[in-house]
C-alpha cells in the first residue's frame, strides 16, 4: 500500500475527481471479487443531526485496506462536518472539501495489515444545517496486498445519497389547537 499513512484527498471517485486506481494499478477499478460499502446513512437526514458512519472495504484475498469518503452537496460542495471516534480515521482538506481517510499516523495502524477479508472504519459526521438539500456521499475503497507496493491492490467506489428530511417538533400554532381539543 503507497499511501498508508493517509491517501491524497480528492481520490473518492466524486465528480471531478480521481480514485484510488490513479496511484495503485494492476486491476480494473469496480473488478469482480470485492467492494466497499458505506453504511449508517439514512434516506432523509434531519439537519444538524449527527450519525455514526461506517465504511467497509471487502475482497476475499486481500490483506491490508484504505478508504476515503467524502459528501457533497448537488453542487459539489462540502456537507456536513467529520468526527473521529476512534485513532483508526483522519481528515484533511482541500479546495473546501473535507475528507475522512485511514491513518496510521494517530498511533494505531488504520489499514489493518495482515487483516484478512475485509475491515471496517466507524466515524460520526454531522448533517449541514437546512436548506443544504440532497447530500451524495462518495466512497472509494482500497483492498491491498499488503506488499508495501502500489501493485496487486484493488479499488472500488461506491455512493449513497441521503435528502434532506425536517427538523422535529411540532410548530407552536399546531400545539396550541392540539392542546385546545384536550381541554
Amino acid at each position: 500500500m503507497a499511501y498508508e499513512f493517509q491517501p491524497p484527498a480528492a481520490k473518492t471517485g466524486a465528480p471531478a475527481e480521481g480514485t484510488c486506481i490513479d496511484c495503485h494499478g494492476g486491476s480494473l477499478l469496480n473488478e469482480a471479487g470485492g467492494s466497499v460499502s458505506i453504511g449508517g446513512i439514512p434516506n432523509s437526514y434531519v439537519p444538524t443531526q449527527t450519525y455514526t458512519i461506517t465504511v467497509t472495504v471487502r475482497h476475499p484475498t486481500q490483506h491490508r485496506w484504505g478508504f476515503e469518503l467524502v459528501p457533497l452537496t448537488t453542487n459539489n460542495m462540502m456537507a456536513g462536518v467529520f468526527t473521529n471516534t476512534t485513532l483508526f480515521t483522519d481528515v484533511q482538506v482541500l479546495n473546501g472539501k473535507t475528507y475522512m481517510g485511514h491513518t496510521n499516523q494517530r498511533g494505531a495502524e488504520g489499514t489493518f495489515p495482515a487483516q484478512p477479508d475485509s475491515a471496517t472504519w466507524t466515524f460520526s459526521w454531522t448533517a449541514p444545517g437546512a436548506s443544504a438539500g440532497t447530500v451524495t456521499f462518495y466512497a472509494a475503497g482500497n483492498a491491498a496486498n499488503n506488499n508495501n507496493l502500489n501493485t496487486g491492490d484493488k479499488i472500488y467506489t461506491t455512493s449513497i445519497s441521503a435528502t434532506e428530511g425536517s427538523m422535529t417538533g411540532v410548530d407552536a400554532t399546531t400545539w396550541g389547537k392540539i392542546k385546545m381539543l384536550y381541554r
